[in-house]
């Protein structure tokens, strides 16, 4: 394989860090009409679409209060894997092109990759700052046009960078 596109759901239960964020959210930020975190779609993409319908422009700074959750949080919620850092370090130095997508904004992206230790194997890194669409779109775009597979899961990603 030339070239993968690995969600950030592979590497990671995401979906519990964004709703874990979620609630920090809503304490920090508060806001009226109040965020509920539990009335959130339990997807990633979906929990950050509707904190940002939420925030429209009354509460532009709930990004950055996401990345300062992701800054202290990320040492204990993010466990580097040694072995699937092993294999996508071998399939990078084997000429895969690896691409990360994410719903998260950049800075929380940046910081989730630097805490998994898995960052320097990704060719391209895009955050679709709420759209998962708009980021595999623009890995894609990265990759180009021969982008063979995106994975969304551990167990796909293990089995598309295991050798045959």
């Amino acid at each position: 394989m030339n070239h993968l596109i690995v969600t950030d759901s592979a590497l990671t239960g995401v979906d519990a860090l964004v709703a874990a964020a979620a609630d920090y959210l809503s304490r920090r930020l508060g806001g009226t009409p109040p965020l509920d975190p539990a009335a959130l779609p339990t997807d990633a993409p979906g929990a950050l679409a509707a904190i940002d319908g939420w925030a429209g422009s009354e509460v532009a700074n709930w990004r950055s209060e996401l990345t300062r959750w992701f800054e202290a949080h990320a040492p204990v919620h993010l466990v580097p894997d040694p072995d699937l850092n092993g294999l996508l370090r071998r399939a990078s130095r084997s000429g895969c092109r690896l691409a990360c997508a994410s719903s998260l904004p950049p800075e929380a992206l940046e910081l989730m990759l630097q805490q998994l230790g898995c960052a320097r194997a990704f060719n391209s890194v895009a955050a679709g700052d709420g759209s998962l669409d708009d980021a595999v779109g623009a890995c894609r775009a990265a990759l180009g046009d021969d982008v063979t597979a995106v994975v969304s899961t551990r167990e796909a990603l293990v089995t598309a960078l295991t050798p045959a």
